[in-house]
């Protein structure tokens, strides 16, 4: 059931009207006039009508719980809406909704409307709604840069008839609607070359990893083989027991470590924090369509960790969404943690990082820590007018130049 927060309004006209009848009904009395008596029923009847329209509507305007999120790139057009529905017999007319629309980084602008009015972010609709229908209301946005919009405060105006009063409802339920504006993909040269030794998912006749869902054929059993590896068919052809053969595979994954603190104690995060942005989105976007896995480290403060932000290893589309969200709701006054920890953290994990990338900053200290690491390979993304470029820092593939 949806919740409000009930305000009623009386206008002079509705004072006015009040207080006519009554003085109508003596007069009618007094005088015996048969025509003044009727229009004090009549006006009598329209004030009850009126009051009983407005509670009648109050009590059958709903707005359907749940969330609407809206995924977009900067020049991208999309509308956030707020779903009202009429569950009573009656057409209500004369309803106007308002919301705040609330983007602290002036991410989007306002596509404008003849519908829509504004005031200093205050946005209004008036509408109607047919008995048992459902009508969306809301506000048409163009992506400008990376951040959120949200549409909160909502309220409904609701007037009688003559409009001698109005009854505002002050939405309190769950209903939330928001914009996601992901930042723009900056290409980062070298990645591709990366790749071709970092491949995710594809055969390998020298992999170590194999594949159970691929089977390329089957050998005779020997003692050392698992039980639950026996190809029992193939065993009762042959009359001699028989193992599965598996397709060995490479399975790639990446670790994403990305530092967005600020060397000035008063200014939390690093001044080219939307590039960075930018370039961990074209990396993520990178990784899967090539089928890597990957996870994310921020070190942006959170609850209870102390590693800060992570995103688990996982791939494809859906992974991908959830780690541009991250990234789109990430601001400039975000509370960090010094990156050493997050380091800390990936190198007492149990799990190997192969190939880690760091974006954003990179002093002397926080190199240490990456050429501390052993078993992987570890890149620093640079930047430079606007373009990036990997140089590495530490790990197998850094230790073998060294020794060359």
């Amino acid at each position: 059931m949806t919740r409000w927060k009930k305000e009623i309004t009386f206008t002079r006209k509705y004072y006015a009207f009040g207080y006519m009848i009554p003085a109508m009904a003596i007069l009618s009395f007094v005088t015996g006039e048969l025509i003044l008596f009727s229009l004090t029923i009549l006006s009598l009847a329209v004030f009850l009508i009126n009051n009983l329209y407005l509670k009648y509507v109050s009590k059958h305007i709903f707005i359907s719980e749940g969330a609407l999120t809206k995924r977009l790139f900067p020049e991208e057009r999309t509308t956030l809406t707020v779903p009202f529905e009429n569950k009573g017999k009656i057409p209500f007319f004369l309803v106007k909704a308002s919301f705040y629309l609330y983007y602290p980084d002036e991410s989007v602008k306002v596509v404008s409307s003849e519908d829509i009015s504004n005031y200093y972010s205050n946005y209004e609709s008036p509408f109607s709604i047919a008995p048992l229908t459902k009508r969306k209301v809301g506000i048409h946005l163009e992506a400008l840069k990376r951040g959120i919009a949200q549409l909160n405060d909502i309220q409904v105006d609701i007037y009688d008839l003559f409009k001698f009063t109005h009854i505002r409802l002050k939405y309190q339920g769950f209903y939330r609607a928001e914009a996601l504006v992901y930042p723009s993909p900056i290409a980062i040269s070298g990645l591709e070359k990366i790749v071709k030794q970092e491949k995710g998912d594809h055969p390998q006749p020298s992999a170590v990893n194999e594949d159970v869902l691929m089977t390329m054929g089957n050998r005779d059993y020997v003692s050392t083989d698992p039980f639950n590896r026996i190809n029992w068919k193939a065993s009762a052809r042959t009359n001699e027991l028989q193992t599965k053969i598996f397709e060995k595979v490479t399975i790639s994954q990446w670790t994403i470590v990305v530092n967005i603190r600020g060397e000035n104690s008063m200014v939390p995060t690093i001044s080219n924090l939307e590039e960075v942005l930018s370039q961990v989105t074209y990396a993520c976007q990178f990784a899967t369509k090539q089928q890597i896995s990957f996870e994310m480290y921020i070190n942006i403060r959170v609850p209870r960790s102390s590693v800060g932000m992570h995103l688990p290893l996982s791939s494809g589309k859906t992974h991908l969404v959830k780690a541009l969200e991250i990234l789109a709701r990430i601001r400039r006054s975000n509370l960090t943690i010094p990156i050493e920890y997050t380091l800390d953290g990936i190198m007492k994990s149990t799990d190997t990082k192969p190939f880690i990338l760091h974006f954003g900053a990179l002093n002397a200290e926080e190199a240490i820590h990456y050429k501390q690491m052993r078993g992987g390979t570890i890149h620093v993304v640079n930047s430079n007018g606007g373009s990036a470029h990997l140089e590495s820092v530490g790990g197998v593939e850094h230790d073998e130049k060294l020794a060359k």
